[in-house]
C-alpha cells in the first residue's frame, strides 16, 4: 500500500503539470518521495524490491549531515535512493530526461531494473535521456547508487570533508523530438561567446546544439533575441537550419548589440537574456533562456584586474558549499544568505573552491555583480594514468560548458595545491587542462592556486597557466604577517612580473578563545586559536595586499568555516576555523568587520573583542574597526575622547582603565550625515595570587 500511494500521488502531480499547458518544454522537481538506506544492496535497483522499510527523504540530501560531525563515525561507502513514479500517458511522442544537480562521488543510475548510465565525479550535473525505458501511464522505478569512498576519483587530496549523496536537486525535463539538447554534457545546450565587446557595439557568437530524434528529417527556424532588463528585444537573428534523424547539430549565429549596456561588477550588474527558439514552420518547437552579461577584461602586468577598461583589484573570498546541519545538501535561501552576508562585508570577487559550485549560486553572482573563479576538483595529488587523465578532462569540460554563459566567471583554475612529493608529477597534466580550457573557452584565462610546495619546486606547473596565483599563509603557517608582501613581490618577480593574485591567506580564529595584547600567532595545530590573532593578521596582509596594484585580486580563506574531517584544532574537532563567519552563519568574527570598514561606504562602527567579556586587567586597549573619519569612546557613559587612528580604519585607544565589574563600552562615528553606535559590556575581576599556592583568586568582586 505504502509503495502504490507514492506512485499515486506522482502520477498525479505531474499530470496535473502537464495538463494546464503543453510548452515545448517542461521542467518538473523531482525531489520529492524518495527513499534512501545505507550499504550495498543486492536487488535495490530491482522494480519487485520492497523498500518500504527505507527512510523517507526529499533532496537535496546527504547522509553524513550529523556523522560529519566531531565525535561521529563518519559513515563513507555506498547507498541507495530509490522513487517511483507514473508517467502520464500524455507523454507519449515526447522525450524526456532526468537532470541530476550532483552526486557524490560516484552515481550508477537504474530504470526498471535497466542500467542508464555512471556518472563519475561529485560536483557536476549529469543528465540522461529516459524515453527508451519509461512505460507510460504505468508504475516506473529509478534507483540510484552512490558511493563517497576517496582515492579513486578526483580529488584525491583536499583538506575538506567530502559529504555523499544526492545533495542537489534532480529534475525531470520534458520536450519535443526536435530539441536544444541537455545531453551536451549537461549543459544548457546553448553558448554564447562574447567575440568582441567594446563600450560601443558588443558581438556575441550563439552555439546552439540541436537534436532530432523525429522519424524524418526538419527544417527548422532558428531565432535568437537579445532581450533587455525591461524585457524589450535589442537585437535578433534568424536563420534556417535541416536536422537529419538521429543527429545533433551545432547551429551557430552572430549577433550584435550597439551601445550595450555592460556587465560592470558590484556597480551595475546589468544583466540581457539570450532567449533561443525553434520553429517547425510556425510551431514552437522549443526555448532555452540563457543570461548575457557583455564585457571586457584583463590584467596589466602594473595596474591588475581591469573590467571594462578600469583598474578594478578584486576584493574577494574563498566560499565552501557546506552548512551546519546540512552539509553540502544545501537549499536556495541558505546560498542566498551566503550571498547577503558576503554583499555585506563588501566582497565583490568569490574564489569557488575546490570543485565546481551550485549553478544557483553562479547565477547569484551573476546578478549581485561578484567576479567568480571557477575551479576544477584537483586537489594536492595526480595519477599519471588515462583514467584519471579522462576523470579531470570530463570534470573540467563539465564546468566549462555547465557554466559558459555566467558573465561572472572571469577565470577557470585547474587546480588547487598540486604537490611535488608524489612519484606522478603534475606538470603535463595541469598544461593538458590547460589547453583544453582554452580549447573548451579561448575567451577566459587560466590559473590555479599554487602551494608554498606549487611555487618552490613546480615551474612548468606555474607556467602551465595564464595567470599567476598564490596560496600564502605568512603569520600563520610560519612567519609573521608582515612577511606576506616580500613573499608576493619574490614570487611575482620569480615568475615573468606579470600580476599575482593572493588566492588564499587567513588564520583560524574561535569565537570562544581570546588572548589580550597578542603580538606573535599562536601554534595553528593547537587547540588554541584566539580570534584576535586573526583580526591582527588580516589588519596586516591586508595592508601588504592593499599597497600593491599588480595584485590583480586576493582571496581570503575563509568567508565561513567549513567541515574538515581531518581536523583536531581550535575549539573543536572537524572544523576549519579560518572562516571569518562561523559555519552556522550566526556568528560573524572581528576580521569580518575590518574588511567591511575597508570594502563599504555605509557607516557603520565595531566594537573587537567583544566576546572577551571577562577581562582581568584594569587597564585595557579599546580597537574599533570604522569607516568614518573619526570615532569616540564613553566607558560606563564617561565620554574618553577621540580615538586615534593606527592604519586606515583601525581605530585604538589605549590604556582605558575599568571599573570593577560591568563596563559598558560605547562608541560612536559619524559620517554621511549619518551617526552609528555599537557597544558591549566587558567584566572586570580584579586577579591576586595568595602567597601559599600562588593561583590567581578574585578580589574586590562585585556582589
Amino acid at each position: 500500500m505504502v509503495a502504490l500511494r507514492s506512485f499515486f500521488v506522482v502520477s498525479v502531480a505531474l499530470a496535473w503539470c502537464i495538463g494546464l499547458a503543453e510548452p515545448p518544454r517542461t521542467e518538473l522537481s523531482f525531489d520529492s518521495g524518495w527513499r534512501f538506506s545505507k550499504g550495498d544492496i543486492e536487488g535495490a535497483a530491482s522494480p519487485g524490491y520492497v523498500d518500504r522499510a527505507w527512510e523517507r527523504v526529499t533532496l537535496p540530501h546527504t547522509w553524513n549531515a550529523e556523522d560529519a560531525l566531531p565525535g561521529n563515525k563518519m559513515y563513507i561507502g555506498p547507498a541507495w535512493y530509490r522513487k517511483g513514479f507514473v508517467p502520464p500517458v500524455s507523454w507519449k511522442g515526447r522525450r524526456v530526461f532526468v537532470r541530476f544537480g550532483a552526486a557524490s562521488l560516484k552515481a550508477d543510475v537504474y530504470v526498471n531494473s535497466a542500467p542508464l548510465g555512471q556518472h563519475r565525479g561529485g560536483f557536476a550535473a549529469f543528465c540522461f535521456e529516459l524515453t527508451p525505458v519509461l512505460k507510460l501511464g504505468q508504475p516506473n522505478e529509478i534507483a540510484v547508487r552512490v558511493d563517497n569512498t576517496r582515492g579513486v576519483i578526483s580529488p584525491l587530496g583536499g583538506d575538506f570533508t567530502i559529504f555523499g549523496g544526492l545533495y542537489r536537486d534532480v529534475s525531470l525535463l520534458v520536450t519535443g523530438p526536435i530539441a536544444i539538447t541537455p545531453l551536451d554534457y549537461a549543459s544548457p545546450g546553448v553558448y554564447l561567446k562574447p567575440i568582441s565587446v567594446t563600450r560601443d557595439r558588443a558581438d556575441v557568437d550563439v552555439t546552439t546544439k540541436v537534436s532530432n530524434r523525429a522519424d524524418l528529417e526538419r527544417y527548422l527556424d532558428v531565432v535568437t533575441s537579445f532581450l533587455n532588463a525591461q524585457g524589450r528585444v535589442v537585437a535578433r537573428a534568424r536563420s534556417k537550419a535541416m536536422i537529419k534523424p538521429g543527429e545533433t547539430q551545432n547551429l551557430v549565429q552572430t549577433i550584435s548589440i550597439r551601445y550595450p549596456h555592460l556587465w560592470n561588477g558590484v556597480a551595475d550588474p546589468y544583466l540581457y537574456t539570450a532567449r533561443v527558439e525553434l520553429f517547425d514552420g510556425t510551431r514552437r518547437v522549443d526555448e532555452v533562456d540563457q543570461p548575457l552579461g557583455p564585457r571586457f577584461f584583463s590584467v596589466d602586468p602594473s595596474l591588475g584586474f581591469m573590467l571594462n577598461g578600469r583598474p578594478m583589484q578584486i576584493h574577494g573570498v574563498c566560499r565552501h558549499q557546506d552548512w551546519a546541519g546540512t552539509g553540502w545538501a544545501i537549499s536556495e535561501k541558505q546560498q542566498e544568505t551566503d550571498m547577503a552576508i558576503m554583499r555585506e562585508m563588501g566582497v565583490n570577487g568569490v574564489r569557488l573552491a575546490h570543485y565546481q559550485h551550485n549553478p544557483y549560486f553562479y547565477s547569484l553572482c551573476d546578478k549581485n555583480g561578484v567576479l567568480a573563479w571557477a575551479e576544477l576538483a584537483l586537489v594536492n595529488n595526480v595519477r599519471n594514468t588515462d583514467d584519471f587523465r579522462a576523470d579531470v578532462r570530463q570534470q573540467l569540460t563539465e564546468l566549462i560548458r555547465q557554466n559558459y554563459n555566467h558573465p561572472s566567471i572571469v577565470m577557470w583554475s585547474m587546480y588547487n595545491e598540486v604537490g611535488s612529493r608524489g612519484k606522478d608529477k603534475p606538470g603535463a597534466i595541469i598544461k593538458e587542462l590547460s589547453d583544453l580550457s582554452h580549447q573548451e573557452d579561448p575567451t577566459r584565462p587560466t590559473t590555479g592556486a599554487a602551494s608554498g610546495d606549487t611555487m618552490a619546486n613546480l615551474p612548468d606547473v606555474m607556467q602551465a597557466v595564464d595567470l599567476i596565483s598564490l596560496n600564502i599563509y605568512s603569520g600563520w603557517y610560519g612567519g609573521m604577517p608582515a612577511d606576506l608582501g616580500r613573499e608576493i613581490d619574490r614570487y611575482n618577480k620569480r615568475y615573468g612580473s606579470k600580476g599575482v593574485s593572493v588566492s588564499e591567506y587567513g588564520a583560524g580564529a574561535s569565537i570562544k578563545q581570546h588572548q589580550e595584547g597578542m603580538s606573535k600567532p599562536p601554534n595553528p595545530n593547537s587547540h588554541f586559536h584566539p580570534e584576535e590573532w586573526q583580526a591582527i593578521l588580516h589588519e596586516i596582509a591586508y595592508s601588504q595586499i592593499e599597497s600593491r596594484p599588480y595584485v590583480w585580486g586576493s582571496f581570503l580563506w575563509n568567508i565561513f568555516d567549513f567541515a574538515s574531517a581531518g581536523r583536531h584544532e581550535g575549539d573543536a574537532d572537524g572544523i576549519n576555523d579560518k572562516g571569518l563567519v562561523t559555519r552556522d552563519r550566526k556568528v560573524k568574527k572581528d576580521a569580518f568587520y575590518f574588511y567591511k570598514a575597508n570594502w563599504t561606504t555605509e557607516p557603520m562602527v565595531y566594537i573587537t573583542s567583544r566576546r572577551d567579556q571577562d577581562r582581568t586587567s584594569g587597564s585595557i586597549d579599546v580597537k574599533v574597526y570604522s569607516n568614518c573619519p573619526k570615532v569616540t569612546v564613553k566607558i560606563n557613559g564617561q565620554s574618553i575622547g577621540g580615538v586615534r587612528t593606527v592604519s586606515d580604519h583601525v581605530f585604538v585607544l589605549k590604556g582605558v582603565p575599568l571599573v570593577v565589574g560591568d563596563n559598558t563600552v560605547e562608541v560612536e562615528g559619524q559620517a554621511n550625515d549619518r551617526t552609528v553606535r555599537d557597544s558591549c559590556i566587558w567584566r572586570y575581576r580584579e586577579i591576586a595570587n595568595t602567597p601559599s599556592e600562588g593561583r590567581p583568586v578574585a578580589v574586590n568582586e562585585p556582589r
